[in-house]
């Protein structure tokens, strides 16, 4: 039986607005870049006008790109866990898993900023000696649930040992 859970479907608005979010900083660039240009002496004017086209057209491209990707994105990030382990795929064509076993999981933090909150969503953190992985995307019950669990069977396995 195959147990793999993907994340909450909101975290694909999540994922747009922060590509809005990247757009609009180029776009505050690029705003800069033109009334710099305004002001530069003639001889800076056709290469700052240059660099602010090509700022605009990097936020343009990185905005379809990052629009476009939020669906296969959500489609092949799972995450799955049972007593021994929690794993975490990501991507079809650049295949990332990663294993983290339970014995090793020294902590787990939920983290949640005014994004995230704003559609009750939460990051749950698991840290071990080696690093830190995180599930970007939960409803908070189930983040709530998976934080319990993963402590819990923690607890049990350094007991074990």
């Amino acid at each position: 039986m195959n147990d793999t859970k993907k994340l909450s479907v909101d975290i694909k608005k999540i994922w747009r607005l922060k590509a809005l979010l990247e757009f609009i900083f180029f776009m505050i660039a690029t705003a800069g870049l033109l009334w710099w240009h305004r002001l530069a002496p003639e001889k800076l004017q056709s290469w700052i006008l240059s660099v602010a086209l090509i700022v605009l057209f990097l936020g343009l491209a990185g905005l379809i790109f990052e629009l476009v990707l939020v669906e296969y994105r959500w489609n092949f990030w799972t995450y799955f866990n049972d007593d021994r382990q929690v794993e975490l795929h990501r991507g079809f064509f650049f295949r990332k898993q990663v294993v983290i076993p339970i014995a090793r999981v020294q902590n787990v933090t939920l983290k949640q900023g005014p994004i995230l909150r704003w559609k009750n969503l939460q990051k749950v953190v698991i840290e071990t000696a080696a690093g830190s992985s995180e599930i970007s995307g939960l409803k908070k019950p189930e983040a709530d649930q998976l934080k319990e669990l993963i402590m819990e069977l923690a607890r049990e396995a350094k007991n074990d040992i």
